[in-house]
């Protein structure tokens, strides 16, 4: 898991630490999007795949090509990381909640574009890991929306959708 190099510190498998920092994220952005006015779950996966997509743009990172590729590793190693029961309190967002205007999902893309850029300069990622790491946050929101059981099918029809 982790190596030393000739730079100083150890060298941390990108998995590893994805496992550990998705969740914490999607977990962080989707309550600061509650108290911004986001309320429902379909709406909170919406702003957060326009964010993502956004940010791949701006990047030159093809995120139809590499989304595809992303999120079965990062939902099976992330249906692990919690219970069912965990899954299911993780968003505060309801799919009965009232849907978000247009202003409101423009809010949750720049937040999760903000997200991003903070994640890439502050760890030194290139653009593809940035937006990697987005996927994975992505992976979990719909985790929790779905269900683990019942993600994979979400996160298919997301991906056709890129």
């Amino acid at each position: 898991m982790t190596q030393t190099t000739e730079t100083r510190g150890p060298r941390i498998s990108a998995l590893a630490l994805f496992r550990q920092i998705a969740p914490t994220c999607a977990q962080e952005i989707s309550h600061q999007l509650q108290r911004a006015g986001l309320k429902n779950s379909h709406d909170l996966i919406t702003a957060l795949t326009r964010g993502l997509a956004s940010f791949a743009r701006q990047q030159d990172v093809c995120l139809a090509a590499d989304f595809p590729k992303t999120w079965p590793e990062a939902l099976q190693m992330l249906r692990a990381t919690r219970s069912e029961a965990d899954w299911e309190r993780f968003l505060p967002q309801t799919v009965t909640a009232s849907q978000a205007g247009a202003r409101t999902l423009a809010v949750g893309a720049s937040q999760m574009i903000r997200v991003l850029e903070t994640l890439r300069d502050a760890a030194g990622m290139s653009p593809r890991v940035a937006v990697a790491l987005g996927a994975w946050i992505v992976t979990a929101v719909v985790i929790a929306h779905s269900g683990p059981l019942d993600a994979d099918l979400s996160l298919e029809e997301l991906a056709e959708h890129l």
